[in-house]
């Protein structure tokens, strides 16, 4: 697993297995991955923040979802 984001998914849910578990494929389909496939993104945010993660959407495929969005909250500029 060349990218450091899939190192980061293994850490969060713990195994290889796991992950492609959440994918749908067999572990041995990771090897390959250069980069999570934009079609398992959003069930692996799901399955890392049930874990209490912080690995998102955008950290994953900023190519896909672009840059992570501004906080919503206001706040005073006094």
């Amino acid at each position: 697993m060349a990218n450091r984001i899939l190192e980061q998914l293994v850490e969060c849910l713990g195994t290889k297995v796991e992950v492609a578990k959440v994918c749908g494929v067999r572990p041995p389909s990771l090897h390959g991955w250069t980069r999570v496939p934009a079609h398992h993104v959003l069930a692996l945010e799901a399955a890392v923040k049930a874990k209490g993660g912080d690995i998102d959407r955008y950290s994953m495929r900023p190519d896909v979802y672009g840059q992570r969005p501004q906080s919503t909250e206001s706040k005073s500029v006094a």
